[in-house]
């Protein structure tokens, strides 16, 4: 059984996107859509930023920014250190007929996020149910991937492997990055898993409705 370790409740009312980073750890809340940046010791607020995305569920960090996804505008978008928008760009798939009831009028966004190098980062879709791997200057996509489940969310690198959270599904997938092949499976049973990241070698998610971050051991 996987061992789930709690650390802490978030301050935002429904966070759905993480990342790690050396100054903390960043987290994107869906209902009042602020970025947060917050302690790894005990969630304390460091930052945080008023946004103009739309219920986001997706943040990483690289060149120098924040990139948020914003998933009922089906947006990503470029922030600055104040969380203004410096730019944002239609989503790879937008147009998709989304997955269960959903209709093309009510087509979300981007979840997951990714950031690789200046020339690549991933996203995750859940409409289209792909990890798309896109060039961060002109969201051109350079390839994409099948995700092995309808909810793909939380995503983030670890040397050769992709790894993918599927809210449905209940499981963290290890992926290959070029095939899409998996490679290992994590059952969570709860809480849901939503944001995803790695931090100290150990999986870090969020779960949006419990509030509950929590933590898997990836490298024992």
């Amino acid at each position: 059984m996987t061992e789930i370790i709690d650390r802490w409740v978030t301050p935002g009312p429904q966070p759905n996107g993480l990342q790690a980073t050396p100054t903390g750890l960043w987290l994107i809340d869906q209902c009042d859509n602020h970025l947060y940046k917050l302690d790894y010791a005990d969630g304390s607020v460091i930052e945080r930023l008023q946004t103009d995305t739309d219920r986001p569920s997706g943040v990483t960090e690289g060149d120098g920014n924040v990139w948020v996804a914003s998933t009922y505008s089906s947006r990503l978008h470029k922030l600055d250190a104040d969380g203004a928008t410096l730019a944002h760009y239609d989503t790879p798939g937008k147009g998709v007929v989304g997955f269960g009831n959903r209709d093309a009028s009510d087509v979300t966004g981007a979840h997951g996020m990714e950031w690789v190098d200046d020339d690549n980062m991933w996203i995750a879709v859940p409409p289209a149910r792909k990890l798309y791997l896109i060039d961060p200057s002109t969201t051109e996509v350079r390839r994409s991937i099948p995700t092995p489940g309808d909810r793909p969310h939380g995503i983030f690198l670890d040397g050769d492997d992709l790894w993918c959270a599927d809210t449905q599904m209940a499981k963290v997938h290890r992926l290959d990055p070029g095939t899409g092949e998996v490679r290992q499976e994590i059952d969570v049973p709860e809480p849901e898993v939503h944001g995803m990241t790695l931090h100290d070698g150990d999986i870090w998610f969020c779960c949006a409705e419990t509030r509950r971050v929590c933590a898997i051991a990836l490298h024992a």
